[in-house]
């Protein structure tokens, strides 16, 4: 009868264990915070793309293949570019502000035809131009949002300088025989706007995809014309110009 009591006794005592064990609450999983990521400071990286733009001139004096005032066609270059940027982000919550500059080597190039045949020059003439653009460099002010932490989608806008080269041949419309060669060079300025969005992939790198419009000032400069008898001079020419370029790019961030 004793031992019949002792066992009722200790699954008694086991069964309330249980129970209380069974009302406690069961404690929740834990998780290490995700880390924010911080876009203050300075950067900088490398940058590949591609671009095309559009060149037309106009000839400011007479010569003897242009009146003044000649305008010729366009000439839409295209090609990749390469370079370096760098600049300096500070964030506010989750806008950031900051400056940002880079430099790219171009390998832009294109050509076009222009018959000159009803500009009044005895003769007629048709002309053959071609465009390289050597170098491009921009200086511009960022203003971006953060979303998602580490996902910034920004727009620039500031200044821009490039290096354009042309060539031309002028022939006798009627007899084909060569009438002048031509060559000029010019640096051109002018404004710039962009946006594009960046991701920060690791704590001190980040990404991004950039679309940047730049228009240029009408560009003055000097041409030099060799003619087909071996005169050579100098008449002035003016160029308007824009370029549109598609960049990607990954930058350390210090």
């Amino acid at each position: 009868m004793r031992r019949s009591l002792l066992v009722a006794a200790a699954c008694a005592i086991v069964s309330a264990q249980a129970a209380s064990a069974a009302d406690m609450p069961t404690k929740a999983p834990t998780y290490a915070p995700v880390p924010m990521y911080n876009w203050t400071g300075f950067y900088v990286g490398g940058q590949v793309g591609g671009a095309w733009a559009s060149s037309t001139s106009t000839a400011v004096d007479a010569t003897g293949a242009f009146l003044a005032g000649t305008v010729l066609n366009p000439v839409t270059p295209s090609g990749v570019l390469g370079g370096i940027y760098g600049g300096y982000n500070y964030q506010i919550n989750q806008m950031v502000v900051g400056i940002d500059g880079d430099y790219s080597w171009v390998s832009l190039s294109g050509g076009s035809a222009t018959d000159l045949s009803n500009t009044g020059v005895a003769g007629g003439r048709t002309t053959t131009s071609s465009t390289n653009v050597k170098w491009l460099a921009t200086v511009t002010g960022r203003l971006g949002y953060v979303i998602n932490n580490n996902w910034l989608l920004f727009g620039k806008g500031g200044w821009a300088w490039s290096r354009w080269e042309g060539s031309s041949t002028t022939i006798h419309s009627d007899t084909l025989a060569l009438s002048s060669t031509g060559s000029s060079s010019s640096n051109r300025n002018g404004w710039t706007l962009g946006t594009g969005v960046e991701w920060g992939f690791a704590a001190h790198w980040s990404a991004k995809l950039e679309y940047d419009y730049v228009h240029f000032n009408t560009a003055s400069f000097n041409a030099t014309d060799t003619s087909a008898v071996g005169v050579v001079t100098t008449p002035a020419k003016s160029a308007t110009s824009y370029m549109n370029i598609v960049k990607a790019g990954v930058a350390y961030r210090f």
